[in-house]
This record gives C-alpha cells, structure tokens and sequence, in this order.
C-alpha cells in the first residue's frame, strides 16, 4: 500500500532502480537512449530554505528532488517527471525558480520528451530525429 497512486513497484523499476512513477521510469528509458546516461544524473537535491533555529527548535531545510539533472554544455537543466502538478509542487517549483533563477522543464508525454531532446544543443543525440 502506498499513500500516492503508484503502480506496483516492479512495474516502475528499471535497472534495479525504483522510480517513484511509471512516467519517470518512462522518461528514464527516453533519455538514457536518447542523450546517454553520461549527460545525466538521477534524484539532484537542491535547498530551497536552509534549515535554522527559531525559539530553542530546529526548523529542517526545504529541500526539492529533481527527477533529473541535464548537462548541456554549461547549462544544467532540472527537469521532472509529471504527469499531474501538485500544490506541494507548484509551491517548491516557485521557491526554486525564485533562489535558482532557472525554470524546471516537466515531461509528461513523449511529444514533450521528443521537444526536450531537440532543444538541446551541446548534446549529440544518439539515434537519428526520426526514431524520436
């Protein structure tokens, strides 16, 4: 049982790692066959707050994972995997924008994968434009 409606986690496990949504795994397999798994990294932290004290407590660090991170050249691209926005997320994208200066590209469906790989301009994509 799972508190998010996730599939069954053998459906959304790709070279032995867990994703936390078929769509991430999905987007995965796209970009691990499209830009190779060297052009990207998995699950980046960024900290949106840093943690601090307020009357004798400890207040944790707002923290936001990425799904992936893209190195195009010298451009570092956050990019999520979505198949719905949640208010926690709108939240945390807009502190991220806010601190980051940078925009989080979301990726829900292959046409929106198949933009991404085509707005990249640093990496040789592996497979020829017509199979994307």
């Amino acid at each position: 049982w799972h508190k998010y409606k996730v599939s069954d986690s053998t459906k959304r496990t790709v070279d032995g790692i867990v994703f936390a949504s078929r769509l991430e795994s999905r987007v995965y397999l796209y970009l691990k066959k499209v830009i190779g798994k060297e052009n990207f990294t998995l699950q980046p932290e960024f900290v949106l707050q840093d943690k601090f004290r307020l009357d004798g407590k400890a207040i944790r660090a707002i923290k936001y994972v990425a799904d992936f991170l893209v190195k195009d050249g010298d451009n570092d691209i956050v990019v999520d995997a979505k198949g719905m926005t949640t208010p926690v997320f709108k939240l945390k994208e807009k502190l991220f924008k806010y601190k980051f200066r940078k925009s989080i590209v979301l990726l829900k469906t292959k046409k929106d994968m198949r933009a991404f790989a085509l707005s990249l301009k640093h990496i040789k994509l592996k497979i020829p434009l017509e199979e994307l």
